[in-house]
């Protein structure tokens, strides 16, 4: 290996930088965490011992009811469990989560940060503000965002209009959201700290064929390393509702930095 590679490496001023056969500090994934179902497991992964990368942005996506909560919660539950020092910031913009709701699931909710979020605004600022102490700190222990939801996440203008009395449309928003992933992406992967999100989808007008596409614009596009779009249907026995025993969902892989998409 030349020198004067490895000299310009070092003058750049960047602790992150490096060769890449010694390592990618914010790239490689440094190992996965469960989701608690072996087939989304592989999904997710190639392996039904894997799951969602540690240190990448995962979204579930898909329509209202069709278990987005249910497997962020799944996830956050076999973190817990398998890393006694590890804990959670969950970012909740949908007012549905509850103690009770937590421990009926068998999660430690001593480890478990609730933080409310109405705007972009306010989950990118807090968001970076925990990420910043926690790459400052000399001790790391194992930690996970989660945002429930960003389909939910208003905006400063929004919030303003509303309050002025206006119905005009908020511009700025996909932008917002574009710019929240910018700044936390890299963040994310230098501290090594997954981001699970969960999003809405809506129905593309004027498709040749029925097609979701999450809201919000291209910005989680983009950042996420996987989408998993998230559908449901009953589940029935006989031709009748008193033969109905659940929902069957089924998950599509739109993108995976990982796997083989769909």
């Amino acid at each position: 290996m030349s020198d004067i590679f490895k000299q310009l490496i070092s003058e750049i001023d960047n602790e992150y930088a490096g060769i890449v056969d010694d390592g990618v500090a914010a790239g490689d994934v440094s190992g996965f965490i469960g989701t608690g179902n072996y087939a989304m497991n592989a999904l997710l992964s190639g392996t039904i011992y894997g799951g969602l990368p540690q240190n990448k942005v995962t979204a579930f996506a898909g329509e209202p009811s069709v278990g987005k909560t249910f497997y962020a919660l799944n996830v956050v539950k076999q973190f817990l469990e398998d890393n006694p020092k590890g804990f959670v910031f969950y970012f909740e913009s949908e007012s549905a989560i509850s103690k009770q709701f937590i421990t009926d699931r068998g999660i430690d909710a001593k480890r478990v940060g609730i933080v409310p979020v109405a705007t972009v605004q306010e989950f990118r600022t807090q968001a970076v503000k925990i990420l910043d102490k926690y790459l400052e700190g000399k001790e790391k222990p194992p930690m996970v965002f989660v945002l429930d939801s960003l389909g939910n996440l208003s905006t400063d203008k929004e919030m303003q209009d509303i309050a002025d009395g206006k119905d005009t449309r908020d511009m700025t928003r996909a932008q917002l959201v574009r710019g929240a992933f910018r700044v936390l992406t890299l963040k994310l992967g230098k501290a090594q700290v997954p981001l699970i999100v969960t999003n809405h989808v809506y129905d593309v007008v004027g498709s040749y064929v029925p097609m979701k596409k999450m809201g919000g614009g291209s910005g989680l596009e983009y950042a996420a390393s996987t989408i998993v779009f998230l559908s449901k249907k009953k589940d029935k026995t006989l031709d009748d509702d008193n033969g109905r025993t659940g929902a069957v969902i089924t998950a599509h892989l739109k993108k995976s930095r990982m796997t083989v998409e769909d």
